[in-house]
């Protein structure tokens, strides 16, 4: 498997959750000490100083988690999927998507989970029992709003290559994949889900059994064609 990773973006990012992180335990700490002020004024800026380090303190947890982690997301789809032949160009965060894998059967776009406990999907929407409860409220372990995120991908990656290509031929095949991070997960009820949900584990061993049984899968040239729009 190829490898296409944007170190630049990814270190910069690992730096704004760093500096935030940093920044909102200053912030406050600065608001807690206002806060014990006798003066009206003081106690009132420690409200709005708690505020902002709150909100800060959520941009840092944000960047952290995706870039600041080790191993991070993208280290593990890497060390996964590097068994791949070299048909497979894996993108990270260097094409319009955090995550795309090229292959013969066409896109695939795969979404991380972090999250721990029972993952299943009921009555149109995926819902997540059990986890760390104080690392869900800290947005480390939530499900998120997976259907949003698969949509919003496709569509960007679509309107991407659209832009890009040259010719007005049909795009290959999308395929959406949620991947489960987390070792602790578990597959629930997904009899109805809309989109695989597979464990990291599992993840070669099931891009390899559905681009075997792709009936017109991509030549050689088409995939250079389609990997040079990322270039």
């Amino acid at each position: 498997m190829k490898l296409v990773i944007n170190e630049k973006l990814i270190n910069r990012n690992k730096r704004i959750g760093q500096i935030a992180t940093f920044s909102s335990l200053a912030i406050l700490a600065g608001g807690l000490f206002l806060a014990f002020q006798s003066d009206v004024t003081q106690m009132l800026l420690s409200y709005v100083a708690l505020i902002v380090g709150f909100i800060t303190s959520q941009v840092g947890i944000y960047y952290t988690n995706r870039f600041g982690r080790n191993p991070r997301f993208d280290e593990l789809f890497t060390k996964n999927l590097q068994k791949l032949s070299n048909q497979y160009t894996l993108y990270v965060y260097s094409s319009p998507i955090p995550l795309l894998l090229v292959g013969p059967s066409g896109f695939w776009l795969p979404i991380p989970i972090s999250a721990g406990g029972n993952i299943s999907y009921r009555k149109n929407r995926w819902r997540q029992q059990g986890g760390n409860f104080l690392m869900k409220l800290f947005a480390q372990e939530g499900i998120g709003r997976l259907g949003i995120e698969e949509a919003t991908n496709i569509k960007d990656l679509t309107k991407y290559i659209q832009k890009m290509s040259e010719t007005d031929d049909s795009l290959p095949p999308m395929q959406s994949v949620l991947v489960l991070v987390n070792e602790t997960a578990e597959i629930g009820d997904v009899e109805n889900a809309p989109t695989q949900i597979i464990h990291i584990k599992k993840l070669r061993r099931y891009i390899r059994k559905v681009d075997r049984a792709c009936p017109t899968p991509l030549s050689d040239e088409a995939l250079e064609n389609i990997n040079a729009l990322f270039s």
